[in-house]
């Protein structure tokens, strides 16, 4: 059975552990600041330590780990969040690696904001990265560092994830602060983040550097928001609109390569129950 190694353990590694641990996977460990507030399920052998810190790095990834996955949340309370939650890390673990041997399978996770498009453009693996802003670039730099530790290494770029405990919209529609605006939306439940994550570790033979993991149904924001606000018992007209595309952009997601994979997603479309 393969060694599994969570670099950054938030929800979604937790749910990924559960997942592994529901088939069968035993061997597995966390690296997070803050074991001590952990529900740790899966019972992982978690251990306190920062991405950012090159000994915490090298402590944690030995010679017997199989599969990296890399899933880590910027302190935004940082002005420079995303060099030091993305790109310091990858460079580590890069450095680590190369100057060990190591060539585990690593298992990225990313994010679909990558791509600065504000038309509905259709996006699929073969579309190219155009960040438009600073955290964009970090994003992308990160995932170009990561792309060369190690030989077999699947970049994960995720739509906006939804799923418990992620309620910053929903708060949103209920103080009036939220805006529809015509953008083109994508969205994956945390469940098939998670789920994707364990399959693929589950399949090593699925070797491919890039997929877009999104939902079947890229939507409008209006459409999304009016789900939301019908099970939160918003009244949709009193939400303010705009005629103008956020800064989030607006394209739609066509997730080819996670179908061709054989994943089946638990979410199909969007259903914020």
């Amino acid at each position: 059975m393969k060694t599994v190694a969570f670099i950054g353990f938030g929800d979604i590694a937790e749910r990924t552990s559960l997942a592994l641990n529901f088939a069968g996977y035993t061997q597995l460990r966390g690296l997070c600041r803050t074991p001590e507030y952990k529900e740790n399920q899966a019972k992982v052998e978690l251990i306190s330590g920062d991405a950012g810190n090159a000994q915490d790095i090298a402590r944690f990834i030995t010679a017997d780990t199989d599969v990296i996955v890399v899933t880590l949340t910027p302190d935004r309370s940082s002005d420079d969040s995303y060099f030091n939650g993305y790109v310091l890390p990858a460079r580590l673990l890069q450095h680590h690696l190369q100057s060990n041997g190591l060539t585990p399978r690593i298992i990225y996770i990313s994010s679909s904001g990558v791509y600065d498009l504000h038309q509905g453009e259709w996006v699929d693996e073969s579309t190219p990265a155009n960040p438009g802003d600073h955290n964009g670039e970090m994003l992308l730099q990160a995932e170009q560092v990561i792309q060369s530790a190690s030989d077999e290494v699947s970049i994960l770029r995720c739509s906006g994830i939804y799923g418990p405990n992620r309620t910053r919209l929903a708060e949103l529609l209920i103080s009036g602060e939220a805006v529809i605006t015509p953008a083109w939306t994508n969205r994956i439940h945390a469940d098939d983040v998670a789920g994707f994550i364990a399959y693929l570790i589950q399949h090593p033979e699925l070797q491919q550097p890039l997929f877009l993991v999104s939902d079947d149904e890229p939507l409008l924001q209006e459409d999304a928001y009016a789900r939301l606000a019908r099970r939160l018992g918003v009244d949709i007209k009193t939400i303010s609109r705009s005629d103008k595309v956020g800064r989030r952009g607006s394209k739609r997601i066509r997730n080819r390569a996670l179908h061709a994979s054989g994943y089946q997603l638990l979410h199909p479309v969007y259903d914020p129950k």
